[in-house]
């Protein structure tokens, strides 16, 4: 009888992957039979990822072939090339950088753009429509992890049908919406000045009633595991990401639950993984050489050697010693919350402790400053800023090599983006992933007005020569002023063109990817908009995902109408490689055209780098790009298309930069300030 309800209690915890606990908190189960332990070694990858991408081999291989007959490459036979007994199959991933709710638009027009489901108002030679269908991998964090997670959690649904379905709550940013409830916003300063968190959080939105997030965060304290500022910021998040539903906004679906949905089980999607960084115990510090930690449906863990760990990441909250559960009649399920998951790769409250309130900037009244930074210290030392993973899956891991992670009973964990690499790559372009070509999309506001100057793929690229990266292989790429001189971020371009040149890169014979870098720059709206900007009107959120996909499909083919042959050219690049097969002329051509031809600039002391984007996708000169908005095509572009139902044909948005408002916040200060002095 005994081992009837052993055997029961086993078949129900594979069926049932959300939480027990039927809500947010995780709950108790009985452990799986036959398994000794949860963790293994990161020498490779998992099992279950080799078996699924076999399975998805299948799908991926017919859509390349319907992608690259579109492509209307001369003198080529797709499944032929494809089919043929020597091949080895196109590995192909896309990589979604963070930046807030800037990245989450802009890559969700990106991502639009590579959709064969979204419906393209012509042909003009930039649609890349199939992409998506083609991919193996796809990769996000922070705001390209809600982008992606929101995608999933509705069945990798289309774009364009979320922009449309339930578009009263799900990506609906607008101010009566946002995280923040800005009504009474100065009434914040009194919870902050003594330090109570639970104050704070009062003023989200969503934070109160009989489903509120309040109620969320309880129940997982009272089932016994401590959270932080992560939890609610998680849960508020998914306010704004997931339909309602009847399950409170996913309140109990976990990341692991992905393994059973038909879009997964039927590879109809790429494999998806999301990304974090760990933070050492006791500092705020992150940078290149912080442990990049990955969150897939299978498993939670990292290639780098510190960790060098992956765990089954069903059972992250269970008490284990080296993934051996403590007691093996008290697994934990549902501590990998879908919501958790996301607002842990977008975990960023370091980043306004270190540039918010630093010494030298001026973002904030002085002695709001002081407020803040006193309120923020003392959430840092109390490890609230970030997301905690306690208890440790990864407590006394024989494969580990840093014992601030082995020796702790909890780990920590911050934005994926904080260390510098803002795309995520490490973890994609690893040699146990073997990948062939790769998409990088850069959301980021590196340079003095905000685009992106090709800093987040340096850092990958130098991050591959580090302890950390002995599994990274990245292709050469140049310097900041080259990026911007050559105009590498103004239009895309391809990097690692020549499998030849980069054997002294290779790791276990295993060659860097080809690299298709995609750099958020205007088209038909000013999208370097500030990863603090809190709200969105609808037509800026319309104008931000139109954005996207005029980047990712050059203005629907007016940029260049060759843009998906040369895209074709770079996808089958590796293999023609593999197979000795010279490149036809066509393809070179369209390698003269976006490879970077691995030279340097050669600036001066005085040089400024040219920041004035133009039609033809070039900069040129150092005119500050900000002015009138470009005015959006009503004929040819997607724009008057996809967003004709709300009869939108020009987006407007002023350049001014996002300011924080505080004049509330000016008052009381003040106010506060005097009353301390007197007494």
């Amino acid at each position: 009888m005994e081992l009837i309800i052993l055997i029961s209690l086993y078949l129900f915890a594979i069926v049932q992957a959300s939480s027990p606990s039927g809500g947010y908190a995780p709950g108790i189960v009985q452990c799986p039979a036959k398994n000794n332990s949860f963790i293994r070694e990161a020498s490779s990858i998992s099992d279950q990822e080799k078996n699924w991408l076999e399975g998805r081999k299948e799908k991926t291989n017919l859509a390349l072939i319907d992608f690259l007959n579109s492509a209307n490459l001369t003198s080529f036979n797709a499944a032929n090339f494809l089919n043929d007994e020597n091949s080895t199959g196109i590995n192909l991933a896309l990589a979604f950088a963070g930046g807030s709710y800037r990245a989450m638009l802009s890559n969700a027009g990106n991502l639009m753009g590579l959709d064969n489901r979204t419906t393209f108002p012509s042909d003009d030679g930039g649609s890349l429509g199939g992409i998506l269908q083609s991919a193996n991998y796809i990769g996000a964090l922070s705001g390209g992890a809600w982008m992606l997670g929101s995608v999933i959690l509705q069945d990798f649904a289309p774009v364009q049908e979320i922009l449309f379905e339930n578009s009263e709550t799900v990506w609906n940013l607008t101010s009566s919406r946002q995280l923040i409830n800005t009504n009474g916003l100065w009434t914040i300063l009194f919870p902050v000045l003594f330090d109570n968190l639970n104050g704070a959080l009062s003023h989200l939105n969503f934070w109160s009633g009989a489903q509120g997030i309040q109620n969320d965060i309880l129940s997982k304290e009272k089932a016994g595991f401590e959270t932080s500022l992560t939890d609610p910021w998680a849960r508020a998040l998914a306010h704004q990401l997931v339909p309602e539903g009847s399950n409170n906004f996913e309140s109990s679906t976990t990341w692991s639950d992905i393994r059973n949905m038909s879009v997964f089980t039927d590879y109809d999607m790429p494999f998806p993984l999301l990304i974090a960084l760990g933070r050492r115990p006791g500092t705020t510090v992150y940078n290149l050489n912080s442990t990049v930690v990955e969150m897939n449906p299978f498993e939670f863990g990292s290639f780098d050697p510190s960790l060098n760990s992956f765990v089954d990441i069903k059972y992250i909250g269970t008490n284990m010693s080296n993934g051996v559960p403590v007691d093996s009649n008290k697994c934990v399920e549902g501590f990998d919350n879908a919501g958790f998951i996301m607002g842990t790769s977008s975990s960023l409250f370091n980043e306004f402790l270190n540039t918010l309130v630093c010494d030298d900037c001026n973002s904030l009244n002085f002695i709001v400053k002081w407020l803040v930074k006193k309120f923020l210290t003392n959430l840092s030392s109390n490890h609230e800023d970030v997301a905690l993973y306690k208890p440790n899956p990864f407590y006394d891991s024989e494969f580990a090599e840093s014992s601030n992670i082995t020796t702790n009973d909890t780990l920590y964990l911050i934005d994926g983006g904080l260390g510098g690499e803002v795309i995520p790559l490490s973890t994609l372009m690893t040699k146990e992933r073997a990948l062939d070509v790769i998409f990088a999309f850069d959301q980021n506001t590196d340079d003095s007005v905000s685009w992106p100057d090709g800093s987040s793929l340096i850092n990958t690229y130098e991050r591959q020569f580090s302890s950390q990266g002995e599994s990274t292989i990245c292709p050469y790429v140049p310097n900041v002023d080259t990026f911007l001189s050559q105009n590498l971020t103004a239009r895309p371009t391809f990097f690692g063109c020549d499998a030849s040149n980069l054997t002294d890169l290779a790791k276990d014979g295993v060659i860097p990817p080809l690299v298709i870098y995609v750099a958020n720059r205007p088209y038909e709206f000013y999208s370097n908009t500030s990863t603090f900007k809190l709200s969105y009107t609808d037509e800026e959120k319309k104008g931000m995902i139109q954005n996207g996909f005029d980047v990712v499909t050059r203005a629907n083919g007016t940029g260049d109408n060759e843009w998906r042959t040369c895209v074709a050219c770079a996808l089958v690049r590796r293999e023609e490689e593999r197979r000795g097969i010279k490149q036809s002329d066509q393809c070179q051509k369209c390698f003269e055209r976006y490879c970077w031809d691995g030279t340097l600039a050669d600036v001066s002391a005085t040089y400024t780098p040219p920041v004035n984007f133009t039609d033809n996708s070039l900069t040129n000169g150092p005119t500050v790009f900000y002015g009138p908005p470009p005015v959006p095509s009503t004929s040819g572009g997607i724009l008057s298309f996809i967003f004709k139902r709300d009869n939108v044909t020009v987006i407007e948005q002023t350049s001014e930069a996002y300011t924080i408002p505080i004049s509330y916040f000016n008052l009381v200060a003040i106010f506060v300030f005097c009353l301390m002095t007197i007494f």
